[in-house]
């Protein structure tokens, strides 16, 4: 009797705990909220990491901040490559606007596009695997900034909505690592 009880105990603090296996935190200082936009299977992750298999895909946000500069190392494990969205609140894993999409690949570099209209083309940064790149995106307002390693690979206006949410993807076939992100104010604030 004591150990049905000990049971229905444990099940009643997991259910009051609330189990959200496609929700964690990870990253710090400043502690970023995750969300597995595709199938578990797809990613692991700890409080430092988080690895993407084959089209795998996570929403990086902080209570909903549109403007900030998020820092975090990324790691291509094996493929092609990956790509970040930069874009408005992703609601119920439907994405509502076209956003910014870097895509950085081994065989044509950097490409920056939204609407499907290519705006920036860098294919003299290409990325290499098992080398950490330095990924920092800046949001204020409508400007933008995005930096891979020592490389500033745009700096702008754009006329898009707010980004407040950051999507990492790996491409098809490729494993890629989001390394201890930290997203934090403006530089200067």
């Amino acid at each position: 009797m004591k150990r049905v009880v000990t049971f229905i105990g444990s099940l009643a603090l997991l259910a009051t705990a609330g189990c959200h296996p496609y929700e964690f935190d990870m990253g710090g200082p400043h502690v970023v909220s995750c969300e597995i936009l595709t199938s578990l299977p797809g990613v692991d992750h700890n409080m430092d990491q988080a690895t993407l298999r084959d089209t795998a895909a996570i929403d990086m946000s902080y209570y909903g901040a549109t403007q900030y500069h998020i820092k975090m190392g990324v790691m291509l494990k094996r493929g092609e490559g990956f790509r970040i969205l930069v874009r408005p609140v992703v609601e119920y894993r439907d994405v509502k606007d076209s956003g910014i999409i870097i895509t950085a690949t081994q065989s044509t570099g950097i490409t920056l596009d939204s609407g499907h209209h290519h705006f920036l083309l860098r294919p003299d940064v290409p990325i290499a695997p098992n080398q950490l790149i330095h990924v920092a995106l800046m949001s204020e307002n409508n400007y933008m900034q995005v930096v891979f390693d020592c490389d500033t690979v745009y700096r702008g206006w754009t006329k898009l909505k707010e980004s407040d949410d950051v999507v990492v993807q790996a491409l098809q076939s490729s494993e890629v690592q989001v390394i201890q992100p930290d997203w934090d104010d403006l530089p200067g604030r």
